[in-house]
């Protein structure tokens, strides 16, 4: 449907109508402000860029174009009774599914209300005061055995930024001794944040973690509880939560409707 209305836009495109157009017609009779109101949303659904262009008069006239070429364009296959031809019925039948897929998403997106996305809001907030926070370092090497070399040191009393400055190859944090700043952990591979979780205050892996990246020594600096950033006001969070929630609720519907019919690839 966007590919159309798109090639719609453009081939209308030299139509002549005003600069500040407001509405189209078809036959000298305005075509139904419904069906203009309904279009012009669903560009704002599609296409966030698109959204930023309506108060321009150009680009509201060339999609006011694509319009009145739809209603013509129905209007002429009404008149060759396209919608009873075998052509027709065959083309309806491989875009079924989509129709579907579309009307089944709403309708489980359904209608997430205030009281709902303030509740979710208040959930973000708890989850937010009780995660901790891991101020990390850590010494990058491509290789075991120097990594190997490196521990040894550190048993003997090296000193871990200093080591990182000489051996590391992570040269973001090498010029820092090794330091990472602070995280949750979300931002690090899963080996790297499995590691961090598994130390204490002022320790380092014993042995090498390997990840994608090569050999990491990690050192565990420090640890605190709660949100590195603050959440904003409910009411500056709120349109987006209510999308996350409906988000939510067509994954769930999917997922369900994939074990309900036992969707599988063999």
């Amino acid at each position: 449907m966007k590919k159309l209305i798109s090639l719609l836009i453009l081939s209308t495109a030299l139509v002549t109508t005003s600069a500040f157009a407001e509405t189209v017609y078809i036959n000298g009779k305005p075509v139904d402000q419904k069906i203009i109101d309904q279009t012009m949303n669903q560009f704002k659904k599609s296409s966030p860029m698109a959204a930023t262009q309506m108060n321009n008069p150009q680009f509201k006239k060339q999609i006011l174009q694509s319009i009145g070429m739809q209603q013509a364009i129905l209007l002429e296959g009404n008149k060759d009774n396209l919608e009873n031809s075998p052509e027709f019925k065959a083309k309806m039948q491989e875009v079924k599914p989509m129709i579907y897929a579309q009307l089944l998403q709403e309708k489980a997106g359904g209608t997430v209300t205030d009281a709902q996305a303030l509740a979710k809001y208040n959930q973000m907030k708890a989850q937010a005061a009780n995660q901790k926070q891991y101020e990390v370092s850590h010494i990058l090497v491509k290789d075991q055995k120097t990594a190997d070399s490196i521990l040894a040191q550190l048993k003997k009393g090296a000193n871990f930024a200093d080591l990182a400055k000489k051996y590391s190859v992570d040269p973001g944090s090498k010029v820092k001794g090794g330091d990472l700043g602070w995280s949750d952990g979300s931002n690090y591979v899963p080996e790297f944040t499995k590691a961090i979780q598994g130390l204490k205050k002022g320790q380092y892996t014993v042995t090498p973690v390997k990840t994608q990246f090569g050999y990491h020594i990690i050192k565990l600096n420090d640890v605190k509880t709660g949100a590195a950033n603050k959440l904003a006001p409910f009411d500056k969070m709120k349109d987006q939560i209510k999308q996350e929630l409906q988000m939510e609720n067509v994954k769930n519907f999917f997922d369900n409707l994939k074990a309900k019919y036992k969707v599988e690839v063999k």
